[in-house]
């Protein structure tokens, strides 16, 4: 289910890949390419690239980036966490320190009401634990996939931690569900978040039982782990049966209130989730987290990646942050700080594992590109149905259905960021950014401007930009179906073996997916006076000599669903 708030940053620890749903068959079935070669999967482990290929490989090149270096030398993280704290919205959550974990709060949150009182019981409320906090085997005991702790234990490579408390009972506001909805003025979430705040102090007050929240309870001190005068993050889940829409207060999203710092002793909230409890009853026997999965992300800093408008579908459904499916992309865990991809900037042949089990992926950089998530590349992954994305891909979610073989997802990313001018972009020191310019809802959405973000071609008319976008082997050049609204992206739009790729040929590849409708980078154009309502004041410069000049095949894909897979690409750059 698709959520319809922009939010913010959390999470995550190490766990083994475990994975839902009955035993996969070594057998490999494949999907055709849109290639001039037949798309075939095999099952075996042989490479196809002999020992007497003297060509460059993975040890050639250098990682990607995810830390910068200050005037003084001191090593810092750039991720997305630099990107929200820039902007005075601290996520407040460790991304990268696993021996000093975020403590979450979660909050069974209820009402003074018979309506929703039935729900208020202690094994509602341990199942909010189990889905929240449960390991794979109480999970999997109670007919579930994994809990959120789980995903991101798993996610994030154990490149980062979470520590999350379920209050022992649920905290009933004091009147109605109705009550409360005309006392939140459209806040619902920062209302209740408030009210447990201030509610959790006066309640550990009380008495060496510290009230309802028990002996064993910590003070409210303990969920600022970094000692910012902020709750880390507080996780609500109210009682009340959400209701279909979404913008509306009984829906599922993750917000900031815009309090200031609170005190050691007394920390204010600042992020936090909002949804019900009936969203865990999508599926999975009662204990369905892909709504609190997809949430969560929000809490890390991820963006949505599905369309506001309704007017395309750049990646095609098939990842957390669109329709709630399988696992995050390489450019979320890039800009995460999980992966480092390799970068790729001259003919080779790279060989890369499935990377929701590895994190092995590489790019394609653009030019002058400064070696972090935060410009415009292409973005390579071998995706398939295995380890967190099996059960997934295999039985779908919702309306959408995964990847059922593997294959190479090729991602366009523009992720260059500015301070807030539209007419710069802060290529050569990207952690000083505040906001991508580029989002993927074509005609624009709030923080962007109205008429969205669009390369202007030659002919006049305009190529729209978009965050995120997948390269599909399956698209011939008349028809790019990711421009159609809740488009699913199947097996065949990933490139199989033999399938090539070619943005050399400007009526090909380039001219279906650039914005430039050639092989033109977005950066090759650069506007100034981008706000300006008197078109004379507004110029578009274009460096013609800024061409995407490579081309891919993949050369094979080997293994099967027990051990991953394997795949070796034949990168060909013409210089």
């Amino acid at each position: 289910m698709k959520k319809r708030f922009k939010s913010f940053v959390i999470l995550v620890a190490v766990a083994g890949l475990a994975s839902c749903g009955p035993e996969a068959s070594s057998e490999v079935t494949s999907a055709t390419s849109a290639s001039d070669d037949t798309s075939v999967v095999t099952s075996d482990t042989t490479s196809e690239v002999t020992s007497e290929y003297v060509g460059k490989t993975n040890e050639d090149f250098t990682t990607a980036k995810t830390t910068y270096m200050d005037e003084f030398d001191k090593e810092h993280n750039l991720n997305m966490n630099t990107i929200y704290d820039n902007a005075g919205q601290p996520h407040n959550m460790n991304l990268n320190d696993p021996e000093n974990p975020s403590h979450v709060m979660i909050v069974p949150f209820g009402f003074n009401d018979p309506a929703t009182d039935p729900t208020e019981t202690a094994e509602n409320r341990d199942r909010i634990e189990t889905a929240f906090l449960g390991t794979d085997e109480e999970i999997a005991e109670v007919g579930g996939c994994y809990s959120v702790q789980s995903f991101y234990n798993q996610s994030s490579y154990g490149k980062s931690a979470f520590n999350g408390t379920v209050l022992p009972n649920w905290v009933e506001y004091p009147g109605s569900a109705d009550d409360f909805e005309a006392s939140c003025g459209g806040a619902a979430g920062a209302y209740a978040s408030n009210y447990v705040r201030d509610w959790y102090i006066a309640e550990y007050s009380k008495d060496s039982n510290h009230g309802s929240l028990g002996a064993d309870a910590e003070p409210l001190s303990y969920y600022d782990s970094n000692d910012d005068g902020y709750i880390d993050l507080m996780w609500t889940v109210y009682s009340k049966p959400y209701e279909s829409g979404g913008l509306g207060n009984w829906w599922a999203y993750v917000t900031m209130t815009g309090n200031q710092p609170g005190t050691v002793d007394a920390p204010n909230v600042a992020t936090l989730g909002w949804a019900s409890i009936s969203f865990l009853d999508e599926g999975y026997s009662g204990y369905d987290t892909h709504t609190f999965t997809h949430e969560t992300g929000h809490t890390f800093g991820l963006e949505d990646y599905y369309d506001y408008n309704n007017l395309w579908s750049c990646i095609g459904g098939v990842d957390y942050m669109d329709h709630n499916l399988g696992d995050h992309n390489a450019f979320s865990k890039f800009s995460l700080g999980w992966v480092n991809p390799l970068v790729v900037d001259d003919s080779a042949i790279i060989t890369i594992n499935s990377f929701t089990d590895s994190g092995d992926c590489f790019l394609l950089p653009s030019p002058n590109y400064n070696g972090t998530a935060f410009d415009e590349y292409f973005l390579c992954e071998l995706d398939g149905p295995t380890g967190l994305t099996e059960n997934d891909y295999k039985y779908g979610y919702s309306t959408t259905t995964g990847f059922k073989t593997p294959g190479l997802r090729v991602l366009h990313v523009d992720a260059r960021v500015t301070r807030g001018d539209h007419d710069t972009y802060l290529a050569d020191n990207p952690e000083d950014g505040n906001t991508f310019r580029i989002g993927n809802s074509k005609g624009g959405r709030s923080g962007i401007h109205t008429d969205g973000d669009y390369f202007l071609r030659d002919d006049g008319t305009k190529g729209y930009m978009s965050l995120l976008s997948m390269v599909e082997s399956s698209v011939n050049e008349e028809k790019n179906t990711t421009t159609t609204n809740n488009y699913n992206a199947s097996s065949d739009s990933l490139f199989q073996k033999n399938a090539r790729l070619n943005f050399g040929n400007r009526y090909s590849w380039a001219g279906t997916y650039m914005p430039s409708g050639t092989n033109l980078w977005n950066k090759a154009q650069k506007t100034t006076g981008w706000d300006t309502k008197d078109l004379d004041l507004k110029t578009v410069d274009t460096d013609y000599d800024a061409t995407i000049d490579f081309s891919l095949k993949v050369l094979s894909i080997t293994g099967d669903s027990d051990s991953g897979y394997q795949a070796q690409v034949q990168v060909t750059y013409d210089k």
